[in-house]
């Protein structure tokens, strides 16, 4: 489970990421994502029942989702909120796969925290 203060969890916030936010979709999932007033990165997800009827296997695909994010939460710019929203075909991918899928688009929407080069040398 994700520390409390990296949930995005009010329905508000949701609703106005979903309309201003800016997307990037993927054949497995979509990101949303806007920079939000807070400084702090905010995460949600959503699998819908479209994916999958069954409560059981929606809730696993969140629990592997927020898993695969899990290892990046330090890599990624505070400031931001992000809203995964699963697919279908999601629910066929391995942790892995899912945790590529993840960090191609963190990568591809410059979401990841610049990396001081010189500093890392230096050290």
């Amino acid at each position: 489970m994700l520390p409390k203060k990296f949930r995005l969890h009010a329905d508000n916030d949701i609703k106005r990421l979903v309309r201003g936010g800016k997307t990037f979709f993927l054949p497995q999932l979509t990101l949303k994502y806007q920079v939000n007033d807070q400084k702090a990165l905010r995460l949600g997800f959503v699998v819908s029942t479209k994916v999958d009827k069954k409560a059981v296997i929606r809730n696993k695909v969140k629990r592997r989702m927020r898993e695969a994010l899990r290892a990046e939460l330090d890599n990624i710019k505070n400031g931001n909120d992000l809203l995964f929203i699963a697919k279908k075909s999601c629910i066929d991918l391995s942790l892995v796969d899912l945790k590529k899928q993840i960090q191609f688009a963190l990568k591809t929407t410059h979401l990841y925290k610049e990396v001081n080069v010189k500093s890392v040398k230096n050290n």
